[in-house]
């Protein structure tokens, strides 16, 4: 019994630590599970993070494309929805003008172009600021002839110019100046080109207006292009200058020929009428043996294009002026006959010059030459019944020269000029040396620096009580052009 009941107790305490620990090792498991299970959540949500971050990071960078740019059938819509609104309603006739709008901008000057190109302007602008040191002679111990150290402004120009009715061209340039005077006439602003030109066939155009007389290349050559900072005093003694006129001009053969023919007052710029009814006639012709020299006589002087090929021109010109300026004789003895003394005051004369001329550029190098010939004869004293008999020639030249020892940008240059004046005149001849030095900051003439030392002799006639006057200048330079 006592065996039974122990047994029986047992048995029951076996059951009961079964039913005690069964339980707990289920419970453990289960945690085991959740965790695992947990985990395996918090992977899936990072990855869904992750995916979700790069979905945001999408929209986000096609809502910007989006902004800035237009699909291809977007660009349909709107583009038929603009066509509609220009075509209809308030926009209507809108689209035409806008079409018509000029072009703008900026090509050697600022400029504006009508859609058509048949009328067109462009606008530049100019400065040359100067210092000069003159050491004079003195031999006349005269205020004038002292010597002088001085900041100049050499130039201000504005020039406005382009084509109009599609065959035409246009210049108007004017000169600036601090201020005018009423003591020698000289304005604020001075006109001092305004031409228009017929220009449908290159063989034959027509000029009219106030510029430059086509008789020399260097007179007509534009101060910024210059290779020295000045043009030779040769030039400055036989040039025709300004003047109003009409003029017929073209190129043949390939560019390779060009002719300059007109008819002008003759009495300078700015002038309201001929004051006589005599003209200055002029006739010019050029022989480019390598094609053209330029866009025309007015071509830039150095080889600042570093030319791979030659180009070259030999050119000639004449001019006769039946009313030549007095002005140059009034200080002049001159045998007449009959005589009538001397220092007389002179009444109009016949002038006829003539030019030859040369130019050449290749690889840095350029050369030009002009050569003169000017002859005066009708020569009336003050009485305008005297018998004109009197006859004065005058001779001249000048030769320069330039090489560009930094292509487009460092160039050495010089020159000798001569005028050899008659034995009548009180001037004997005139000699210049001429040595400069030019640095073409970005490469072009509109933006450079030039150095000129000049010596010039003014010989006057073996007389006793005279002397050559030498004159030796320093001249700096720097011109802005756009």
């Amino acid at each position: 019994m006592r065996i039974f009941l122990i047994v029986c107790w047992l048995t029951v305490g076996f059951l009961a630590m079964s039913l005690f620990f069964e339980p707990i090792k289920d419970v453990s498991a289960q945690d085991d599970d959740l965790i695992i299970q947990l985990k395996k959540m918090e992977e899936m949500m990072h990855k869904q993070q992750v995916m979700i971050d790069d979905l945001k990071t999408r929209i986000e960078i096609r809502e910007e494309v989006e902004q800035t740019s237009l699909t291809t059938i977007n660009e349909g819509i709107i583009g038929e929805k603009v066509d509609e609104y220009f075509q209809k309603g308030e926009g209507k006739g809108m689209w035409v003008k806008i079409m018509k709008r000029p072009k703008l901008g900026y090509k050697k000057g600022f400029f504006f172009e009508t859609q058509d190109k048949d009328f067109s302007m462009k606008i530049n602008g100019r400065i040359q600021f100067r210092y000069s040191y003159e050491d004079r002679d003195n031999v006349h111990d005269t205020d004038e002839e002292q010597d002088d150290s001085s900041f100049r402004i050499r130039r201000a120009r504005v020039k406005f110019s382009g084509k109009a009715y599609k065959h035409f061209k246009y210049k108007i340039e004017l000169a600036l100046a601090s201020t005018g005077s009423a003591i020698d006439g000289s304005k604020a602003i001075d006109l001092y080109d305004w031409w228009a030109s017929w220009n449908k066939n290159p063989a034959l155009s027509v000029q009219f207006g106030q510029w430059k007389v086509p008789w020399n290349r260097q007179r007509v050559v534009s101060s910024q292009n210059l290779q020295m900072i000045d043009r030779a005093s040769s030039q400055d003694e036989f040039t025709m200058d300004r003047q109003i006129g009409v003029m017929l001009h073209g190129k043949l053969f390939n560019k390779k020929f060009e002719y300059y023919t007109g008819a002008f007052n003759g009495n300078a710029r700015n002038q309201s009428s001929n004051g006589n009814n005599e003209m200055l006639y002029i006739g010019r012709i050029s022989w480019n043996p390598f094609g053209a020299y330029g866009k025309g006589i007015g071509e830039v002087e150095s080889d600042i294009n570093f030319s791979e090929k030659p180009i070259a021109h030999i050119s000639a010109a004449i001019a006769y002026d039946g009313a030549a300026d007095r002005e140059r004789f009034s200080n002049t003895t001159i045998d007449l006959d009959p005589p009538v003394g001397t220092g007389v005051t002179l009444k109009e004369v016949n002038k006829t010059s003539v030019v030859a001329e040369y130019g050449l550029k290749y690889r840095g190098f350029s050369t030009s030459a002009e050569a003169y010939w000017r002859r005066f004869d009708d020569i009336r004293a003050n009485n305008i019944d005297s018998v004109g008999s009197g006859v004065i020639i005058d001779r001249g030249f000048f030769v320069q020269g330039g090489y560009f020892v930094i292509p487009k940008k460092f160039e050495v240059a010089g020159r000798y000029s001569l005028v050899d004046f008659d034995d009548e005149r009180d001037e004997d001849a005139v000699r210049e040396v001429a040595l400069g030095v030019n640095w073409f900051i970005n490469g072009t003439h509109d933006n450079k620096l030039q150095f000129n030392w000049i010596r010039q002799d003014n010989e006057l006639p073996n007389v006793a009580s005279r002397s050559d006057d030498i004159d030796n200048t320093y001249r700096l330079q720097y011109q802005l052009a756009f």
